[in-house]
């Protein structure tokens, strides 16, 4: 089992509690959940760098300067991964080859990306604090939609199918149509939402900072 700590530590444990080892971000509380593939696991951090570790042993195989401190947790697919910084900017890092592939920044407003990013085929969708969920070409970086919000977007998006699922600070919750970018329906919640969705069965499960958490689907 692998977490972040606020003691500036990426912590792995085995099941029955006992610490396997530890590796310090330096700079500050570790936010970000750890992402695993291929033996290698990744996190980032207040250092703004993001390091590639073997998971077993937790060795640094690479460190990779991200140019911003980052909060979310890096979505990974094959050779690259991607996430954003508190520097208004969105990386695409090749974790094999450590280097970054692409950089995207806000045209709009320099705003800090808290979202963890969504993976589509050809898509990387995030949130940024600039009230705007952002959809990427995966091997370019180019913006290929944004939609705008009433508030910042923390929330991490989910991509089902053709629809992507996401909330906003402006108490909304908002599906939108993954191609296009075009609202398909939004629900007023009531309270803030920086929570990620989850889905499962044919419902959504969302949280708001009212203290009460949804359950969104068809009546049964």
């Amino acid at each position: 089992m692998l977490f972040g700590s606020g003691d500036e530590h990426l912590y792995c444990v085995s099941k029955d509690g006992k610490e396997r080892w530890k590796f310090k971000v330096p700079g500050g509380p570790v936010l970000a959940s750890p992402a695993i593939t291929n033996g290698r696991t990744f996190v980032a951090g207040c250092d703004s760098a993001l390091h590639v570790l073997e998971v077993t042993k937790g060795q640094q195989l690479a460190s990779v300067d991200l140019g911003g401190q980052t909060g979310g947790t890096a979505a990974v697919a094959g050779d690259r991964l991607y996430i954003g910084t508190m520097s208004n900017e969105v990386l695409a890092v090749d974790w094999k080859k450590a280097e970054v592939a692409w950089r995207f920044s806000s045209p709009r407003q320099q705003q800090a990306f808290f979202s963890s990013a969504a993976l589509a085929d050809d898509l990387v969708v995030i949130g940024s604090r600039d009230k705007r969920l952002y959809a990427l070409n995966r091997q370019t970086g180019a913006e290929v939609w944004s939609f705008p919000t009433g508030g910042k977007v923390d929330s991490s998006p989910v991509v089902v199918g053709k629809r992507i699922y996401v909330g906003s600070l402006d108490k909304n919750f908002y599906v939108l149509d993954l191609t296009s970018g075009k609202e398909v329906q939004r629900l007023n919640l009531h309270g803030a939402v920086s929570a990620s969705p989850a889905v499962a069965d044919g419902c959504v499960v969302i949280g708001t900072q009212e203290g009460l958490v949804y359950c969104l689907g068809a009546k049964k």
